[in-house]
């Protein structure tokens, strides 16, 4: 990984020598003499790092290119701190402190410098010895994947008694293939490394019904490196078995568009099927494309691939081309093919079940991680403590064993293959625990903050690159999703078990990060990164001498006293060069005084800690990006906050469990009254809507022109006028949240917007309203839509029904009228709908055509209505429906067998919750 190593140092060089040249003075000249000789190594980086896992030469040299480039990093962040790092102040004394300080710099400047030179020197020495080490190999330039023993070729050979899981995605497979239809047809097959794609294409395409339906049959493993004439003469040796004649011409003399056409001509008028197994880029399939003819004689074209952006470029050349994502296998599955490959009988002992799930809990549906597994198992004992050790030393079983060493190595494939950029985001996500569930916004803030996302040519902010980043994983399959918002966006996922334990092992070896389970850390270790999962005390004595700590975690709640004895054992020296911290869950009243020495520090939060105020030293902390107070006891800031002009993400609020008084179930804070002043806010949550020294806090709101996400709370009726001028200037929000001071204040935000925020996706609106704000309609990208409280008189569905992209519609207390009526044709996108807490609705009408996305409705506590929503019938997307404290005659028509329940029967899923007697009963009934 000494590519991303130098790639990251040479970013953070271009970006000094661009915007900070005037700090540099002296040593700017030996910067961009660093910044020259890494960059003459980048061309041969990428091939080392690959040669590494078969050259222990290679190996020793890439180690030594990755230090230098950690070395550059850390003479880079101590020149930040040292030089430009000063606060400047008025007075004679500052100005005495000012000389006595640019004299320091001095001297600090000339050391740099001199450091600089070394490391110059030593990239130039080291670029001399390279290619005498790259040269001489034995390996040739593509076989770092091929000192091991590639298994992928295994799957063409399995017998279908070996197979588990696979009769229902092979019958899917067949059926598509043999789907009545003259036009050519691309389906792809997706899914991470060890899926069994192959192996599932493999035995449709030897499938009787598909041998006999078409007339040619071609395999080609495409793979990570190929040669296109090689891949078209394969293709040519099968079809020309399969003529039964001789070939008439030279295949070797032919350059690659003649091997096309002789392909084209052999299929021309044919019914072919063609797989194209294990395609890594597009430009593999742009190269071989076009040897396949497209006449409409119900040709099929298959790819099996690890990215799901290339199954679905592919598949998309075609009408009603198929994107199929290969599911892992069930837990039934999964446990029949564990013991039938650890146990000879198929059977596991019955003093072995405990462990043997715990164990094939972790391979989380991965037939690859089940085989071997189980197979390195049926080697053992069938004693406790043997299955108990390999359960507690995976990780060096994979180092160490041949069988774990082949799988590791077959899915490090994926990480192999990804560009420089996405390797350091990708083994970032080692530092969490296993079985987390990783927040998206978090990781794109720690990204962000650690440096590892690159400024582009678009004009991107940070956040929408990281997330970009983010998708690529996933398309990748990567990462895993386990939890969407209503609108399709990311919110939550992880990683594979096994898959991390391969970035945590790659993660370690390559002192990129290090996690601490309650075992003493060596102070001799090189890491940036420390992820504590389990405290221990020697951990903490032991990293006081980690200087280069970039990045420093505590996934376990610390007491107080053991965060304080903590911080004050790490942070002794005068420079740490940390710009991650992330304590959250401690249980801090206040914030260390050794936090405030952290001068790069860019991400610190305190979430769900009991802190109850900031103190005047946050302003101190001037490179701070991100400030996560969220679900502490905080309420008001100082105003030292707004010396952190590079602030963008201010989390400050908290749930309360008063849930019977919306108005008491948010804590937010009173803002500094200049908050107008941190201009690169993009996050603020939540702020209240007080005057403070005669300013208006919503007029300086809209300063904040960068903002993306907002939360207001306490508004006024007065505050109207001047919000809706506030929001007319923020062009770039994307979420907003306004919730009013009482129940009995109206939001009075209906005024005329001359510029329409037309960025905005979700919109939240706790409070009293006069009417519908005529702007709503204009919102053409919103997706989410909160109507709380409103108590409207006049029906909100007209000023709603047009949105283009509403997916979720939540209507609480939001209008007291008596009817909906859900026309025809409208709210053609929407997909959730909750109508809850109307007191004087009676009926719900939903026309023909209406809502015909809407997949989940939920009812509560609308007392007055008569019975289910007339045209309820006509959802035939609809898979739940929720109903909850409805009057008493309503609820028991509604269960089985009563008479309203025929029109709901078509819906997979009803849940009914009501209370009797005074306890809650739930009725679950699935179709």
């Amino acid at each position: 990984m000494a590519d991303a190593a130098v790639k990251f140092v040479l970013d953070q060089l271009s970006k000094l020598i661009r915007e900070e040249y005037s700090l540099l003075g002296g040593i700017g000249d030996d910067a961009q003499d660093v910044m020259n000789a890494f960059d003459r190594l980048t061309a041969v980086l990428r091939v080392a790092d690959e040669r590494e896992e078969i050259d222990p030469q290679v190996k020793a040299w890439v180690k030594i290119v990755r230090e230098l480039a950690y070395d550059a990093e850390d003479v880079l962040d101590e020149f930040l701190f040292r030089v430009g790092g000063g606060q400047r102040s008025g007075g004679f004394y500052a100005k005495i402190n000012n000389i006595y300080t640019s004299v320091k710099n001095l001297r600090a400047r000339r050391r740099l410098a001199h450091k600089l030179r070394r490391i110059k020197a030593r990239v130039n020495h080291i670029s001399q010895e390279q290619p005498s080490l790259l040269t001489t190999s034995t390996h040739p330039v593509h076989s770092y994947n091929k000192w091991w023993y590639d298994c992928r070729g295994d799957a063409l050979l399995l017998e279908e008694s070996d197979l588990v899981g696979i009769e229902n995605p092979k019958h899917f497979l067949v059926s598509l293939l043999l789907d009545v239809d003259d036009d050519l047809r691309i389906h792809s097959v997706v899914g991470m490394g060890g899926l069994g794609k192959t192996t599932l294409v493999k035995k449709v395409y030897d499938d009787v019904k598909v041998i006999n339906h078409f007339q040619y049959r071609v395999w080609v493993t495409i793979s990570e490196t190929f040669k296109i004439e090689v891949l078209l003469n394969d293709v040519i040796t099968q079809l020309v078995e399969q003529t039964k004649q001789k070939p008439t011409q030279d295949f070797e003399a032919m350059d690659s568009n003649k091997l096309k056409e002789f392909i084209k001509n052999i299929l021309s008028g044919q019914r072919y099927i063609i797989v194209l197994d294990d395609i890594w880029n597009i430009n593999a399939w742009m190269a071989i494309k076009y040897a396949f003819p497209r006449q409409s004689f119900g040709s099929r074209i298959v790819i099996t691939t690890r990215n799901s952006k290339i199954g679905s470029y592919t598949s998309n050349e075609t009408h009603s081309g198929v994107v199929y994502p290969l599911e892992p296998l069930s837990q039934k599955d999964s446990w029949t093919l564990f013991c039938r490959k650890a146990f000879l009988g198929g059977f596991c002992p019955q003093h072995l079940v405990d462990i043997a799930k715990n164990i094939l809990k972790r391979c989380d549906g991965l037939p690859l991680a089940i085989v071997v597994i189980a197979g390195v198992l049926a080697t053992k004992s069938e004693s406790i403590e043997e299955w108990k050790r390999f359960q507690s030393c995976l990780n060096i079983q994979m180092e160490s064993n041949d069988g774990m060493m082949n799988m590791k190595n077959l899915l490090s494939l994926s990480y192999y293959d990804l560009p420089y950029y996405l390797k350091y985001c990708f083994l970032y996500l080692s530092i969490f625990p296993e079985d987390v569930i990783i927040e998206k916004m978090r990781v794109i803030r720690l990204w962000i903050a650690e440096g590892f996302v690159m400024e582009n040519n678009q004009q991107q902010e940070n956040e929408d690159v990281a997330e970009d980043y983010l998708n690529e994983l996933h398309h990748r399959n990567l990462i895993q999703i386990v939890k969407n918002s209503y609108d399709g966006r990311i919110k939550g996922f992880r990683v594979h078990d096994i898959l991390r334990e391969v970035i945590l092992s790659k993660s370690i070896e390559q002192n990129f990060a290090i996690i601490a389970i309650g075992q003493n850390i060596e102070s001799s270790n090189n890491f940036r990164r420390l992820a504590i999962h389990r405290l221990n005390d020697h951990i903490l004595k032991c990293t006081s001498s980690k200087m280069h700590l970039r990045s420093l975690h505590f996934f376990e709640p610390l007491s107080s006293s053991a965060a304080s004895s903590s911080l004050s054992k790490m942070f002794t020296a005068k420079y740490i060069p940390l710009m991650v911290l992330d304590l959250r869950g401690a249980e801090l009243e206040e914030i260390p005084d050794e936090v405030f020495n952290l001068f790069q520090l860019k991400y610190l939060s305190l979430r769900r800690t009991k802190l109850r105020s900031v103190s005047k030293s946050i302003g101190r902390l001037l490179n701070l990006e991100t400030l996560d107070l969220k679900h502490t006891y905080v309420i008001e800031l100082p105003v030292e906050l707004l010396k952190l002009c590079k602030l963008r993400h201010l989390l400050v609020y908290r749930y309360t469990d008063e849930w019977s008084n919306p108005w008491a179930s948010m804590q937010s804070f009173n803002a500094p009254f200049k908050i107008g002043e941190l201009l690169s806010l993009q996050k603020l949550c939540f702020i209240q809507a007080n005057d403070t020294h005669g300013i208006k806090i919503v007029s300086e709101i809209g300063k904040l022109t960068q903002l993306r996400r907002l939360g207001v709370t306490k508004l006024r009726h007065e505050d109207g006028k001047e919000f809706c001028l506030s929001l007319e200037k923020l062009t770039t929000l994307c979420a907003l949240s306004l919730k009013s001071a009482s129940e009995d204040d109206i939001l009075d935000i209906q005024y005329p917007l001359r510029r329409v925020p037309h960025s905005l996706q979700r919109l939240y609106l706790k409070g009293r309203l006069e009417r519908v704000p005529q702007w709503l309609s204009s919102l053409v990208g919103l997706t989410t839509l909160r109507l709380q409280w409103n108590r409207l008189v006049e029906d909100p569905l007209p000023f709603l029904q047009d949105l283009p992209m509403l997916a979720y519609l939540d209507l609480s207390k939001s209008y007291e009228g008596e009817g909906l009526c859900f026309k025809a044709k409208k709210f053609s996108k929407l997909k959730h709908l909750l109508i809850m807490d109307f007191e004087a609705l009676k009926w719900i009408r939903i026309e023909e055509g209406a809502l015909h996305q809407l997949e989940h409705i939920y009812l509560d506590k609308c007392k007055l209505l008569e019975q289910v929503p007339l045209g309820i019938q006509h959802l035939s997307n609809l898979k739940r429906i929720g109903i909850r404290d409805m009057d008493d005659q309503l609820m028991a028509t509604l269960k089985p067998n009563g008479e309203n329940y025929a029109k709901i029967s078509h819906i997979p899923k009803i849940l009914i919750s009501q209370i009797i007697d005074g306890e809650r009963k739930f009725f679950l009934i699935n179709r």
